[in-house]
């Protein structure tokens, strides 16, 4: 998987890029989610990406999974941005789970390494996580409204978590894991607007995929 920074070049009104965080420690049992930070190369990485989009956009708004190693990569793009404040949102953290974090990851550990397919495929209960479309739905909404009240020129930072951009990519393009490979630390997908549609850009390894998600409102 490219970094997400490959889609900024060429790509006319580009509004928002969802990214995954940057490198973390092992996460150590359910509560693991909430607590495990970046590493030191992890946050090294942050800075750099927030260096590497100083002075590309007018201004910048940053949101991010409510869990420590999201609003560190967010606070560590922000400093380098000049930005005074990150934004929490939970629709960027486990909100398909529709159970406890606990309960939810016990779930997936029952699943093993095949978890990720066994839900894309509908396979596991539907009360206990969101089916794929339905998961890839909010996301989309949630990016939606943020576009919809974005000022002119502004770039919106999402940061969140691999399962996320899995959702995305598969939910949008079709494309597995088990294909396209687990996403990188800081990459993910982005967001542009023109001539009324908002389409989704991805960039593979290989090519730049895009795809039209929804019409703007007028």
């Amino acid at each position: 998987m490219q970094n997400v920074l490959d889609l900024l070049n060429g790509q006319s009104n580009l509004s928002a890029i969802v990214i995954r965080h940057a490198q973390r420690h092992e996460i150590v049992g359910a509560e693991g989610y909430w607590t495990c930070g970046l590493t030191a190369a992890g946050a090294e990485q942050a800075h750099e990406f927030g260096r590497s989009l100083a002075g590309r956009f007018s201004g910048y708004r940053i949101f991010h999974s409510p869990v420590k190693r999201c609003e560190q990569t967010a606070l560590a793009i922000a400093h380098e941005l000049g930005v005074k404040h990150v934004q929490p949102e939970k629709i960027l953290g486990v909100s398909y789970i529709r159970v406890s974090v606990e309960e939810g990851f016990a779930e997936a550990d029952r699943w093993g390494d095949n978890f990720l397919r066994k839900w894309f495929d509908g396979r596991v209960p539907a009360e206990i996580f969101m089916p794929l479309p339905e998961a890839r739905d909010i996301q989309i909404a949630y990016l939606r409204s943020k576009l919809d009240e974005a000022p002119c020129g502004t770039l919106d930072i999402h940061i969140t978590h691999d399962w996320n951009i899995n959702v995305l990519r598969e939910g949008i393009f079709g494309l597995r894991h088990e294909d396209l490979g687990w996403p990188d630390f800081l990459s993910g997908l982005a967001l542009s607007r023109e001539s009324g549609l908002t389409t989704a850009t991805l960039a593979d390894g290989k090519s730049i995929r895009k795809k039209i998600i929804y019409a703007n409102p007028l």
